[in-house]
């Protein structure tokens, strides 16, 4: 019995990553549940037996990983006593840099679809089942890390810090471009240190507009 749910769980595991993958290139219209079945490869009858839905699906490839890395950042903040804006957004970068690190294949992937659901509304409601706990978290550690700042803009800063962060972790190669080569995006953990910075600067920018 524990050898049949160890294959059972292979081969969702398996469907799951081709997923991941198709879904990170043609996104969410461009992929259909044959093409998910031929990546894996598994028959079309068993995607649909653990995924009726393609909405299904996408929802459980974005929860996967969702969990791991909600995990990872929990822990991270809790260690967390009294932080400075610095400090919070470290611990809300820094688990994600280790995990495509890591795993860069996977989690690349997957961080290119965590772009496409912050451009898209339609992804808001999944995004935020996923992702809202500890937003709401961070947005409340933004408040009293920069106390000039009422929860309305304390929401838009930490909107505008994702907005960074998923733009980088997707591999864009915008850097790359505009740096002419001296920058990559593929460095990961060169990119932490400055969206630390940036970020910390900005939310204390809407925290003081007049401020110099």
């Amino acid at each position: 019995m524990a050898k049949d749910q160890t294959v059972k769980q292979t081969r969702r595991d398996a469907i799951l990553d081709a997923a991941e993958t198709l879904f990170a290139v043609h996104g969410f219209d461009g992929v259909s549940m044959r093409m998910v079945a031929d990546a894996a490869p598994v028959g079309l009858g068993l995607v649909t037996y653990h995924f009726p839905t393609k909405d299904v699906l996408f929802e459980e490839v974005v929860a996967r990983r969702a969990d791991v890395l909600n995990a990872a950042r929990r822990d991270a903040l809790g260690a967390l006593e009294t932080a400075t804006l610095e400090q919070l957004l470290h611990a809300f970068f820094h688990p994600y840099v280790l995990l495509i690190e890591r795993a860069p294949g996977n989690w690349r992937a997957y961080a290119r679809l965590h772009a496409m659901l912050t451009q898209d509304a339609r992804w808001t409601d999944l995004a935020t089942r996923h992702f809202g706990s500890v937003a709401t978290d961070m947005i409340k550690r933004i408040m009293i890390a920069e106390p000039r700042l009422d929860q309305p803009t304390a929401a838009r800063g930490y909107v505008l810090v994702i907005g960074t962060m998923v733009s980088v972790f997707a591999d864009t190669r915008l850097v790359d471009y505009f740096s002419n080569g001296v920058l990559t995006s593929h460095d990961v953990a060169g990119s932490l240190d400055p969206m630390v910075r940036f970020g910390a600067a900005g939310i204390r920018a809407l925290a003081c507009p007049t401020c110099s």
